[in-house]
C-alpha cells in the first residue's frame, strides 16, 4: 500500500517515518515542491519519495497534515483527484499564531465539506508528537489514536492501518462525535495505553 502525504511539516513527517517503518511506501509532498523534501525523502529510504502535492493525491490513502489555515487551499488544488479516496485528516484547528479556534462544527466536517465525494477518517491529530514519534508499544500494552468517520469501510480500513504501525485504533464514531479528540476537547491530548 502506497500512502500519499499533504503536509510534510512536523507531524507529516513524523506520520511518514512511522508508516515507512511499518512497511508502507510513503509519497511526501507541500506546497513548495518536492525539491524541499528530498533529504527528508533520502532519511526515510527507499520507500519514501518526495512529489507534487498531485502526486501524492493520487494514492487511495492521503494524509492530511497542514496547517489549518492552508486546507481548504490543499485541497481545493486537488479537489477532482480526491473522488472515493480516504483522507487520515490529521488537522487541529488552530490560527496563524496558535490560538484554537472555536468552530461551528468539528473540523473534520468543515474539512469534509472541501472534498465531498472522498472519505475524512479522523486520527492521530488527539496525539503530540512525540508521542506519535515514541515507540506505540508500552510495556503489555499499545498506544491509543482515536478515529471518527462517516465511512465505516474508511474507518475499518484506516483501523488496520493504524494497528500495522502498532497502535491500538479506538472509532469513537461520525465525524461530528469526532470533535471530541480535537485538541482542547476531552480527548484530545490523552496519552492512553490500551492493554492486550
Amino acid at each position: 500500500m502506497k500512502i500519499g502525504v499533504i503536509g510534510a511539516g512536523y507531524i507529516g513527517g513524523l506520520l511518514a517515518k512511522k508508516f515507512v517503518e511499518a512497511g508502507f511506501n510513503v509519497e511526501l509532498s507541500n506546497s513548495r515542491g518536492p525539491e524541499t523534501l528530498q533529504m527528508m525523502a533520502a532519511e526515510l529510504g527507499e520507500n519514501a519519495a518526495a512529489v507534487t502535492v498531485e502526486q501524492a493525491a493520487k494514492n487511495d490513502i492521503i494524509v492530511l497534515a497542514v496547517k489549518w489555515e492552508s486546507v481548504q487551499t490543499a485541497l481545493n488544488s486537488v479537489v477532482s483527484l480526491l473522488d472515493g479516496k480516504i483522507i487520515i485528516d490529521a488537522t487541529n484547528p488552530f490560527s496563524n499564531n496558535d490560538k484554537l479556534l472555536e468552530l461551528s462544527s468539528s473540523a473534520s466536517e468543515i474539512v469534509a465539506s472541501y472534498v465531498p465525494h472522498a472519505h475524512i477518517v479522523k486520527a492521530f491529530n488527539s496525539l503530540y508528537g512525540d508521542w506519535i514519534d515514541a515507540d506505540p508499544v508500552v510495556n503489555n500494552g499499545n498506544r491509543v489514536v482515536f478515529i471518527s468517520g462517516d465511512n465505516k469501510e474508511a474507518k475499518k480500513t484506516v483501523s488496520k492501518l493504524v494497528n500495522k504501525m502498532g497502535f491500538s485504533p479506538i472509532d469513537i464514531g461520525d465525524l461530528k462525535t469526532g470533535e471530541l479528540q480535537q485538541t482542547g476537547k476531552p480527548l484530545g491530548g490523552l496519552n492512553l495505553i490500551h492493554l492486550s
